[in-house]
């Protein structure tokens, strides 16, 4: 009785595995990530992305998982929703993006710019949302602060990038680049 339990079982677990919505499980072709650790855990994730399933192709840059809370203090809880810039349809303007971005760490501390992004459920999706870039200073390191009203009065999503952490990714990228010049 047991081995026919297990056999059925063992048959819905394939078929199930064959029928997957291909809107599901998208390809999510990376190019370049940038990890921090804090205290042997992965504290944040970037990365530089295209979705193979996508005609044209679009670049877009993954600032992770957001945390909720005030300027000061976020408490991260959501694994699953990620804020995502789009950056081009080729490297070149991807490259050409992030280095506007890159611009931004230069601006006076708590000096704001406002643009276009997405808040999505592991992939992007066409709901663009108006993402405050406000650029900020802690001890001697630069930082970014992508910011997302959330409707609550006082609480924004937001997450923190060092200026190091970027310009790592960014360099990344154009390495990426330079292997692969015929890649749009």
């Amino acid at each position: 009785m047991k081995r026919i339990i297990t056999m059925i079982a063992l048959m819905c677990v394939t078929a199930l595995a064959f029928a997957q919505n291909k809107s599901v499980l998208r390809p999510r072709m990376e190019i370049a990530e940038v990890e921090t650790e804090v205290a042997d855990m992965v504290d944040m994730q970037m990365e530089v992305f295209y979705m193979d399933d996508e005609t044209p192709r679009m670049y877009y840059l993954s600032l992770g998982n957001l945390g909720i809370g005030t300027d000061i203090v976020q408490l991260d809880f959501d694994p699953a929703f990620e804020l995502f810039i789009p950056l081009g349809g080729t490297l070149e303007e991807a490259i050409a993006r992030m280095e506007e971005i890159k611009g931004y760490y230069a601006l006076p501390k708590l000096s704001t710019a406002e643009i276009t992004g997405n808040f999505a459920f592991a992939y992007p999706d066409d709901k663009p949302v108006t993402v405050t870039v406000t650029r900020r200073q802690l001890l001697l390191t630069k930082l970014l602060e992508f910011s997302i009203p959330t409707g609550s009065e006082g609480f924004v999503r937001a997450t923190h990038i060092s200026k190091s952490d970027f310009s790592s990714l960014l360099s990344s990228v154009k390495f990426y680049r330079k292997l692969h010049p015929n890649e749009p």
